[in-house]
């Protein structure tokens, strides 16, 4: 029984986007873990509105293991896919975890502000394995499918 049957592709694109995910987390529990970072990072988020400006600024700021390790967790997973590249529908498959991480990320920080942790890491989550589930599955263009047909005569010259 070959590792395709007990996993399907989607399944493998879901596990991978929360690689990232994984590393972040950690990140983000070692600075609230030595500074109270990400307790900081909410109260600051909440108290100056929730702008591209404060989320990147408090970020940088407050957050640095967890930049860290998100950058390390993407590192891992451009690893993975170097390394699943050309196998049968590898290629699909960690593009598809790249999309739904970054989906996935994206609406955490929209969403920390707005809902509790546990509530918010359930629909980061969520967010994350649907997305990448759905891109995985998102219908291939066919190279050898799409002809382009020439035309057998010359058009007639309008002069």
């Amino acid at each position: 029984m070959t590792n395709r049957k007990i996993f399907p592709i989607e399944f493998r694109a879901a596990a991978l986007a929360l690689v990232p995910m994984a590393f972040a987390a950690a990140g983000a529990w070692i600075d609230e873990r030595t500074h109270l970072g990400f307790s900081n990072w909410r109260s600051a988020c909440r108290a100056a509105g929730l702008s591209p400006q404060s989320l990147i600024a408090f970020t940088f700021e407050l957050l640095p293991a967890a930049l860290i390790g998100a950058l390390l967790g993407m590192m891992a997973l451009q690893f993975s896919a170097a390394l699943f590249w050309f196998r049968a529908g590898g290629a699909r498959m960690t593009l598809a975890a790249h999309g739904g991480c970054l989906l996935g990320m994206t609406a955490g920080l929209l969403l920390c502000s707005a809902l509790p942790l546990s509530q918010m890491w359930l629909a980061e989550i969520t967010i994350t394995v649907v997305a990448a589930t759905l891109l995985c599955q998102w219908p291939a263009r066919r190279a050898c499918g799409a002809s382009v047909r020439l035309p057998t005569s010359t058009p007639s010259s309008a002069y």
